[in-house]
């Protein structure tokens, strides 16, 4: 069809050639007809390689495309936040009435590889990166880095070791379950008085077996609150034991040995939390002064020789219904001084969550909860700075720090829950103390109306 139409083409030149008049000088026409005559080659040949062109355009679209999907396969950003009205005494964990960012942290998980393999040898199954930018917590603009590690799961091809290199969640007990990432989905506004956790660098093996029945989180890490310190490198041992007999029971039993902490020039200061306090030299962080056994007593010594923790949670879950979570702690520390600076501390939560949609479907959206924790020595002798938030008030006099709440929730999204939560909270403090604080116990209403989102 091409070589009709230039036939054509040539034939009309020439008719309008022999057109002219006879002066008209004939090698100047022939020049002219060449000329035309390249021309139509140039555009048949533009018209051959413009399907070509298209086709190279279309495709690196498409390869632009599928990179980008390639990306967002293999990259997830998400995160958390919580907002609202906090009221309360003065000097209380509320202190007066306040809007407020109550907490907020935000999240990378990145897969870096699938099927690691040494010839036809499985080392790994997959290989993780999780990041938590820590923003914001309990008031306070913190901005620091909370978990940050890389995660190889299936080591060996097996359920039964995985294992997290990195900075994480102390694997002791279930409430660290609730903070970083759990953060989103807790029911409470506040956190419980009790209950281990914190971050700290190392690395935590983990594994499963039974269809995930049983299984084990345990960690070696360098036991110190402060990111990336270990003062007198000994290391922190930590060992959890899980079992999920039926689908509405799980049991854990938990258990920690930190070695050595501090040094003759830095003050202990454990990875180890259980609420708002952790293990630290006794009268450290107050200006008040420090009764044991009815007596003001020095700053105790720079360094802890050992601390232990033991625990046992049970949690019982009827999905949609209702969950009881019931958990139980002891924390002993033993200075490097004298006996009298040595303290043991007990903890407790109980917690119970009902779902609306156990009333009628049309309160699915709603939940009640109420919550009793409590930490302390329960020693009218011996205290312990139990919240760092109250150390100006406190001191290390206190020898027990109980609240009990009570939280109406509504999801309104699958992002975005509005709570409200009335706390009644008491500390008592030991003997000697109690001249300032009303015969010992001391008393605060706090209330929180808050919303979190999260994506």
């Amino acid at each position: 069809m091409q070589a009709a139409n230039r036939a054509l083409g040539l034939a009309a030149l020439a008719v309008t050639a022999l057109s002219q008049p006879a002066r008209a000088d004939e090698a100047e026409l022939m020049e002219k007809i060449r000329g035309l005559e390249a021309r139509v080659q140039e555009l048949e040949q533009e018209r051959q390689e413009a399907p070509s062109r298209d086709a190279v355009r279309d495709a690196a679209r498409a390869t632009a495309s599928d990179t980008a999907s390639d990306w967002t396969q293999h990259v997830r950003l998400s995160g958390s936040t919580d907002s609202g009205y906090f009221a309360g005494p003065r000097d209380s964990v509320f202190d007066g009435g306040s809007f407020e960012i109550w907490d907020a942290r935000f999240f990378l998980e990145a897969e870096l590889g699938r099927d690691v393999t040494l010839g036809e040898t499985t080392l790994v199954r997959d290989v993780g990166f999780l990041f938590e930018w820590n923003l914001v917590r309990i008031g306070s603009l913190t901005n620091d880095v909370g978990e940050l590690y890389v995660d190889f799961q299936g080591i060996a091809d097996s359920d039964l070791v995985s294992a997290q290199v990195g900075r994480f969640q102390l694997p002791v007990g279930e409430a660290y379950l609730q903070y970083s990432q759990g953060y989103a989905d807790r029911a409470f506004v506040t956190n419980p008085v009790g209950g281990p956790w914190w971050w700290d660098e190392g690395i935590r093996i983990y594994g499963s077996a039974l269809e995930s029945r049983v299984g084990y989180v345990a960690s070696v890490s360098n036991g110190n609150t402060n990111f990336n310190d270990d003062e007198n490198h000994a290391k922190q041992l930590t060992l959890k034991l899980y079992a999920d007999p039926t689908d509405w029971l799980h049991v854990s039993v938990s258990g920690l040995r930190s070695g050595k902490l501090g040094s003759s020039d830095e003050a202990a200061s454990g990875s180890l939390w259980l609420g708002e306090t952790w293990a630290q030299p006794l009268g450290n962080w107050s200006p008040v002064p420090t009764y044991t056994n009815g007596s003001v007593v020095p700053t105790g010594p720079n360094e802890i020789d050992d601390s232990l923790f033991a625990g046992i949670d049970v949690i019982m879950r009827w999905p949609d219904a209702v969950k009881l979570w019931l958990s139980y702690g002891r924390y002993s520390m033993h200075s490097a001084g004298p006996s009298l600076y040595d303290r043991a501390l007990q903890e407790w939560i109980a917690e119970l969550v009902v779902q609306g949609a156990l009333v009628s479907p049309l309160l699915q959206p709603f939940y009640l909860g109420v919550r009793s924790s409590g930490i302390g020595t329960f020693d009218d002798d011996e205290g312990y700075l139990l919240d760092y938030r109250v150390s100006d008030t406190f001191g290390y006099n206190m020898k027990w720090l109980t609240e009990l709440s009570v939280v109406a929730g509504w999801h309104m999204t699958r992002h975005v829950t509005v709570r409200a939560e009335y706390t009644r909270q008491n500390v008592g403090v030991v003997r000697g103390a109690g001249g300032a604080t009303q015969d010992g116990v001391t008393r605060a209403n706090l209330f929180a109306l808050e919303v979190g989102a999260d994506f």
